[in-house]
């Protein structure tokens, strides 16, 4: 009896994760409507195996093309910003986030915490605007070069957004370098051809 309770027990603890609401948002116009979730640490470890020691703001993306027309999806259309920090970024490529180039940022403990941030390599870039006077903090990047291949590099490549021309409904992941962000901080901007669309998560 004590067996069946137990399992029961988890039964009811894995509906529950599964039920729960995650911070969402969506906006439309004349060529999109899109509709986003924010993933939290457990989310990703069931998908992913890790919460990549929360590195990353992960947002999920739905895009349904509108009009008839073809909708040409770009990784580079899509940029997510801190209303606390000011901090922005756009999202990275699968072979940013793992692989034999990961690509690894050294920011210094003497400028951490402070605004004024503005750095960028390759697609990434973030930047804390509000003409602040502190200094922007010193930051060296470098490519983590690896023999062994990430097994989570696949994963990713099938699990970000891809970027190709769409008919229909597409979904995917976006994940931004801003780490331990709160959702309710966060707005999506989604550059389109009639204009930005921006999603904040309630």
């Amino acid at each position: 009896m004590v067996r069946i309770i137990g399992i029961a027990f988890l039964l009811a603890l894995a509906v529950s994760a599964k039920d729960k609401k995650l911070p969402s948002g969506d906006a439309a116009n004349e060529a999109v409507s899109i509709s986003a979730n924010c993933l939290d640490s457990e989310t990703l470890k069931d998908t992913f195996g890790t919460d990549f020691d929360k590195m990353f703001s992960v947002i999920e993306v739905t895009l349904t093309p509108k009009g008839g027309k073809p909708l040409d999806v770009h990784l580079d259309d899509f940029l997510i910003r801190s209303e606390q920090t000011g901090e922005h970024s756009g999202p990275l490529a699968a072979a940013q986030i793992a692989g034999q180039g990961t690509l690894v940022l050294h920011q210094s403990d003497a400028q951490k915490g402070k605004s004024g941030i503005s750095w960028g390599m390759g697609g990434l870039g973030m930047g804390a605007g509000g003409g602040s006077a502190a200094p922007p903090p010193e930051v060296r990047a470098e490519i983590k070069n690896s023999e062994n291949r990430d097994p989570l590099l696949d994963v990713l490549k099938r699990k970000i957004l891809a970027e190709k021309p769409a008919g229909e409904t597409v979904s995917g992941l976006l994940f931004f370098p801003l780490d331990k962000e709160k959702p309710k901080n966060l707005v999506l901007i989604y550059s389109t051809e009639p204009g930005k669309l921006r999603i904040k998560f309630k």
